[in-house]
């Protein structure tokens, strides 16, 4: 069974970087009204959050890549005793 996916769309961090950008363009407008602009910012701490899991579990993956050589471990494989 794959890892769990928490109701996450497949929206790559590339994606996710960009429409964190965008957000930040828009709360740059000196024009934006308050109301506007709290709701951008809600939405931008809300990615920002996802992106930073995103970046945490690709961490870990990599960690665990240096540690056993592998992502998945193989069982039933002829293991050197």
């Amino acid at each position: 069974m794959p890892k769990s996916t928490q109701d996450k769309p497949a929206v790559s961090i590339s994606a996710q970087m960009t429409t964190l950008s965008e957000l930040v363009e828009k709360l740059e407008d000196p024009e934006i009204e308050l109301e506007t602009a709290l709701v951008l910012y809600e939405q931008g701490i809300a990615l920002s959050s996802s992106i930073q899991k995103t970046l945490e579990a690709a961490e870990q993956r990599v960690a665990q890549v240096a540690a056993n050589g592998s992502l998945m471990e193989e069982e039933g494989s002829p293991g050197e005793a």
